[in-house]
Order: C-alpha cells, then sequence, then structure tokens
C-alpha cells in the first residue's frame, strides 16, 4: 500500500515534461486548424490550397482581395489578441497571487473603452480607433505605474487601484454612451461588445508592435515571477528586486492588455481562463505555461470568434459575447473550486 502511495506524485511529476512538451504543440495545431478555417469559410467558400495561395498573392484577384484584405486580417487580429491576453492574464494571476485575477481590475480596458467610445463619439476615421483605444490603455497604465513607483505596488493596493480606476473607467463610458450621438451609437456598441468585424492592417500592425514589444519582457521576467510567488521575503531573501520587478510585471501586463483591447475590443474571461487552463495543462510559472497561456488564449478568440460568425443564421454575434458566454459559468465553477478548504 506504502509503495503504490509513494509512486503516484513520482508517476504524475515524470509525466509534466511530456505535457509541457505536448500540450503547446496541440495547441498550435488547433490554432493553425482554426485560422485556416477562418480563411476558408465565409459568405464565399474558398478551397484551402487557393486561400493558402492567396495569402501570399499566388491566387485569383477576387480570391486575394477576399483573403488578404478582409479574412487575414481578422484571423491575425484575433490570433495576436488572444495570445497577448493569455500572457497578461498569467502575469497578473502570478503577480496579484490571485486566481480570479484578469487585467480587467486594473483598468487597462476601462481606460481603453473609455478613450474608444470618445474617439466613436467625435466621429474620428476607424483608422485611429485602435490608436485612441492603445492611448487609453497606457495611460490607465501609466496611472498603475506612478502609483506602484509611490507606494511599493503591493498586491492589495494594486488591486484596489485598479478597482478605483476600473470603476472611474466604466463610469465615464457609461456617461459618454448615454450622450453620443445616436448615428454613432451603434459603432460603440459593436465596438464595446468585443467585435473583430473589419479588422485591417493598421490593427495588424499595432497589435503585433505591441506584442514585439512586450513578450520578450514577460519571458525575462518568468523566473521572477516564480520566485515572487513565493512571498515577497522569500523572493528579497532570493535576491529579487520586489518594487521593481513589481513594477515592471504591471507595464507588461497592462501593456499587452492595451494593444489587445485596442485592436478587438473588450474580450471577456479569456486573460482570466486562459492561465488556468494553461496551469491545469503544463504545471506552475514556467516558459511553457506562458506559452501555453497565450496558445489558449488565441484558441478561445479564433473559436469565439468562428462560433459567433455561426451560431445565427441571419445575424453574426461579436466574439466578446460568446467569450463573456463562456466566462460566466467558468468564473462560477472557479470561486466553487477555490473556495473548498
Amino acid at each position: 500500500m506504502s509503495t503504490t502511495t509513494a509512486t503516484q506524485p513520482v508517476a504524475r511529476r515524470s509525466t509534466r515534461p511530456l505535457a509541457r512538451l505536448v500540450a503547446p504543440l496541440l495547441l498550435a495545431g488547433l490554432v493553425v486548424a482554426l485560422g485556416i478555417f477562418g480563411l476558408v469559410n465565409g459568405t464565399r467558400q474558398i478551397p484551402v490550397i487557393d486561400a493558402l495561395a492567396a495569402t501570399v498573392g499566388l491566387a485569383d484577384g477576387g480570391t486575394s482581395f477576399i483573403v488578404q484584405q478582409l479574412r487575414l486580417p481578422r484571423v491575425v487580429v484575433a490570433i495576436a489578441a488572444g495570445a497577448c491576453l493569455g500572457a497578461s492574464g498569467m502575469l497578473m494571476q502570478g503577480l496579484l497571487r490571485n486566481p480570479l485575477a484578469s487585467p480587467d481590475i486594473i483598468g487597462v480596458t476601462g481606460g481603453a473603452s473609455l478613450t474608444a467610445v470618445l474617439a466613436i463619439g467625435a466621429g474620428l476615421p476607424p483608422l485611429a480607433l485602435p490608436f485612441a483605444a492603445a492611448f487609453g490603455a497606457a495611460s490607465a497604465a501609466g496611472v498603475l505605474y506612478v502609483f506602484s513607483r509611490w507606494t511599493g505596488a503591493s498586491s492589495v493596493r494594486l488591486i484596489l487601484v485598479g478597482i478605483g480606476v476600473h470603476a472611474v473607467t466604466n463610469a465615464a463610458v457609461t456617461l459618454v454612451v448615454a450622450r453620443i450621438d445616436p448615428g454613432r451609437l451603434g459603432a460603440a456598441e459593436v465596438w464595446l461588445s468585443g467585435s473583430l468585424h473589419a479588422r485591417n492592417t493598421t490593427h495588424v500592425t499595432v497589435v503585433l508592435v505591441g506584442a514585439a514589444l512586450a513578450l520578450p519582457l514577460a519571458y525575462a521576467l518568468l523566473r521572477s515571477l516564480a520566485t515572487l510567488e513565493l512571498g515577497d521575503e522569500i523572493a528579497t531573501g532570493a535576491g529579487v528586486p520586489v518594487r521593481r520587478t513589481r513594477t515592471l510585471l504591471v507595464v507588461t501586463s497592462a501593456l499587452l492588455a492595451g494593444v489587445a483591447v485596442a485592436v478587438a475590443g473588450p474580450l471577456g474571461f479569456v486573460a482570466l481562463g486562459a492561465p488556468h487552463i494553461a496551469r491545469r495543462l503544463v504545471g506552475p510559472t514556467s516558459p511553457a505555461t506562458l506559452t501555453t497561456s497565450m496558445l489558449t488564449g488565441a484558441l478561445l478568440v479564433l473559436a469565439a470568434d468562428a462560433l459567433g460568425q455561426r451560431l445565427l443564421d441571419d445575424a453574426a454575434l461579436p466574439a466578446g459575447v460568446i467569450t463573456a458566454a463562456l466566462g460566466a459559468p467558468y468564473l462560477l465553477w472557479l470561486l466553487h473550486r477555490t473556495g473548498r478548504p
């Protein structure tokens, strides 16, 4: 009996390195498959070979236009935004040591939403919208950065100031929407619902540049984050500069969430759920966990967008509506699970 009991943890640990290799590969395959599905399917069905050829301009003019101008930007934005949200959520949950944490609670989503609806209400062209949203996200992150430098950025204080920023920006969004020109109300509501409709190369550029800046820093901070999760005292004893690391984690997480929201609108649940799924697949904080969280986020957004386009016959649902619908039962399950003794 004792032998069997003793070998069970060893067997469980022995499967973890394999999971860290297999899980990202399987998720990457699913992301590629759903991405191709997004290129092929739509109002006009395109054969897989033709769709792939069109991505490099080797198909006929009509097919190349549909794929390159309409479908490919949407797929790329879905993948990149989902990956950024997955990474942001993992960093935030580790930083705050709270499984229910997400970038929403630090006000980044609210800041982006506020400046986006202000831009829509002011009648700015659609190309200006991602830049306006990115500015709002950066402003919210700036508030958090100043606060973290001023107070030391303890977990409880960050949560409290984030909740404050989130509440203020949400109230401001409600006020702007209530007073917006009726002719522009529809555009504001579509953006706030998390829609990937009409994505273009500007959105692709914004999210890819933001990801290129933030993701290397996220990977570089993983070792310090794993130590910080053990407690401030242990991290300090291990030589981790706690205050600077917290500040960098806040800025990195905010940048990742900000660029995602700037190009795709607020997508609920992704930043909350993707890190949980990743940790269940490959274990605690590590490069494999971050990669898996990013791939899970990309897969969730791609799947939500594909489902939203096909769930109803007469209308397309925004991806944010689908992710929010998935998030509600998941959050209830998570609350039940974390509430167990």
